[in-house]
């Protein structure tokens, strides 16, 4: 009976025994199988994406680009006289521009008001990049250059007038490829957005000279009230769509003409500001004319919480005591931009890349 019982434990030993190795020898087998030998690939593909918008542009000094037609530098420096992108792109596998925003109001100037096109009006807009084109082909030689075919996405406003930006999206989903050698740079993104017969979009002005800046006053610098305000007269006229009420203006390089008092310098730095100002009004300084050459800003001032009342910043009132015009008095310099009236591009650029993640087979 003994003898029994020993073979008998002697054999469930040795059976667990043999379990046990043929178990790690499952689990050795298994790890192989969830962690194998596996080399990463050399390179990977990337994806960039670029938002661009036309007020970038150096358009105080460069007065041949628009909001419709600039260039863009990649990898440029705030040295550069245009729109630059701080990061540059290379080994470039693809390139497209996915999205355009544009402005909604009439984009054609015409003595004849009843002329008065949108972009809409149009079947579609082009996109033509130098040196970016035959990302695939069409009828004609517009088609051929095009990176994209783009057309708005027009939401449901409770009426058309209230829509102040079309987004417009490249319908023909193309790209420009660069397989099998990627493109080894692209320095800079020479822009064009064209009607289907490959002309501008617009011709209207974003960008006025400034002639002199006033107070609208008469009351002999007393007692600046609510209804006071500046008066922007341009040296270059403009039209009702090209700048309106509530549009948002930016002024850079404005110099007051008398810089005697140091007023001078803050009213300047006012009037500069990055915030920019909104327009109150447009105006004529010559009722004759059809085209208008004064736009309308309000003071410094805000409506105080305590007293219920205009509260003027302090230096204005001893600016508008001791200097400030109520007359145009030719200014320095100065220019003015209206940023409703930009175009915004979203562009995508994919390229090739060193791998360089680590991975681990296991721990």
């Amino acid at each position: 009976m003994n003898h029994n019982t020993n073979s008998q434990v002697y054999t469930q030993n040795n059976k667990f025994y043999n379990d046990s190795v043929n178990d790690n020898n499952d689990i050795l087998v298994q790890s192989e199988t969830l962690a194998p030998n596996y080399m990463l690939p050399d390179t990977k593909i990337k994806n960039h994406t670029i938002i661009i918008n036309s007020i970038d542009r150096n358009w105080t000094t460069n007065t041949t680009e628009t909001p419709y037609n600039y260039l863009v530098k990649l990898g440029g420096t705030s040295k550069d006289h245009y729109s630059t992108v701080s990061h540059d792109y290379k080994n470039i596998v693809s390139f497209s521009v996915d999205k355009i925003i544009l402005t909604n109001r009439s984009c054609h100037q015409s003595y004849n008001s009843t002329i008065a096109p949108r972009l809409n009006d149009n079947p579609y807009i082009t996109l033509n990049i130098k040196g970016i084109n035959f990302s695939s082909h069409g009828t004609n030689k517009t088609l051929n250059n095009t990176i994209g075919i783009y057309t708005p996405l027009i939401p449901l406003p409770i009426s058309f007038s209230e829509i102040a930006y079309l987004e417009f999206k490249n319908t023909s989903i193309q790209k420009k490829d660069y397989t099998p050698t990627p493109e080894s740079y692209i320095s800079s993104l020479d822009l064009s957005i064209t009607t289907p017969n490959g002309s501008g979009v617009s011709n209207l002005s974003d960008v006025l000279n400034i002639y002199s800046i006033f107070l609208n006053s008469n009351n002999n610098n007393i007692n600046t009230t609510i209804n006071d305000s500046l008066i922007i007269q341009t040296s270059t006229y403009f039209n009702s769509i090209e700048f309106r009420i509530n549009d948002l203006i930016l002024i850079k390089n404005y110099k007051y003409h008398n810089m005697s008092y140091q007023e001078s310098s803050t009213f300047n730095n006012w009037i500069n500001r990055d915030s920019g100002h909104y327009i109150l009004d447009i105006a004529k300084s010559n009722s004759t004319t059809t085209l208008y050459n004064q736009i309308i800003i309000p003071i410094p001032a805000s409506l105080s919480r305590s007293t219920g009342n205009i509260n003027v910043e302090s230096w204005f009132n001893n600016f508008d005591t001791k200097i400030l015009s109520n007359v145009a008095i030719a200014d320095l310099s100065g220019k003015i931009i209206n940023t409703n009236t930009q175009s915004h591009l979203i562009v995508n650029i994919k390229t090739l890349e060193k791998n360089d993640n680590i991975f681990l087979k296991d721990f």
